[in-house]
């Protein structure tokens, strides 16, 4: 439909009064400061969740919170809470991904010692991957850590193809399974990390092989939860050396060629 010259006049007339609306009110929201430690205290208390941190938006009136169960926003004065994504569209940044990549950064490093590694022989790059044992793609991952045999799509021929560990990436595990705390692989997963031999054990679960029954003092369910805390939905779910979240399996190579673009 074809807008007439005095509709488009009135529209942008309509924008500039808008615009200026808008700037009095940022100007009003700015003024107003939020009570951190209270607005802390209420969404622990209202939500069962940890505030990490509380921070100021580019967003007038609009503070960025950082929880256990991830990011939301609060405003000024502390009665509205919004869950989704902020974007920058002069810069085209997604600001909600940005703060969340130093987010998983963080509480990645207190996990440190939960995680079962795959070390590279020349490390050049380190994934974390949050992962299920019965899943067939984190299975296909597992079983590319080293050289593996399948089709080269350059010559379409059966070679023998470098996996992860050969092109230099160290592969960390964390514990995500799908089914949640319920299911029977929930309880594998907690015999792999409660085995004496914890690699062995992972790769013994990804080949479809029964892992001996154990148990111990675990954290696969943090693990668990610091997956959905990160917004996982499905394994595997690779976190970069950045800290931005690569979902689903990509072929070593291909895997590679995304981190040296980097």
């Amino acid at each position: 439909m074809k807008l007439s010259k005095a509709l488009l006049l009135s529209m942008s007339f309509f924008g500039l009064s808008l615009n200026s609306a808008w700037s009095e009110d940022a100007a009003q929201l700015s003024a107003v400061k939020l009570d951190t430690s209270k607005t802390q205290h209420v969404i622990e208390a209202r939500l069962g969740v940890s505030v990490d941190s509380i921070a100021e938006t580019p967003l007038a009136g609009i503070y960025e919170v950082a929880t256990s169960q991830g990011l939301f926003y609060v405003s000024s004065d502390g009665n509205y809470l919004l869950q989704g994504s902020l974007f920058d569209l002069v810069n085209r940044v997604n600001l909600t991904d940005q703060s969340m990549s130093k987010v998983r950064l963080t509480q990645l490093a207190s996990f440190e010692d939960d995680m079962i590694v795959f070390k590279a022989k020349d490390e050049k790059h380190v994934i974390t991957v949050f992962t299920d044992t019965s899943c067939g793609y984190c299975r296909k991952l597992h079983n590319e850590l080293y050289t593996y045999r399948d089709k080269n799509p350059e010559t379409n021929k059966v070679e023998d193809l470098p996996g992860y560990t050969d092109l230099g990436i160290t592969v960390r595990y964390l514990a995500f399974p799908r089914g949640g705390v319920e299911s029977p692989v929930y309880g594998e997963m907690q015999s792999v990390w409660c085995a004496d031999d914890k690699t062995a054990a992972m790769s013994a679960a990804k080949n479809g092989s029964n892992v001996a029954r154990s148990s111990c003092d675990n954290t696969v369910l943090k693990q668990y939860q610091l997956g959905e805390a990160f917004g996982v939905r499905g394994t595997p779910a690779m976190v970069l050396e950045d800290g931005t979240m690569l979902p689903g399996y990509r072929p070593p190579a291909a895997l590679l060629e995304y981190l040296e673009r980097g």
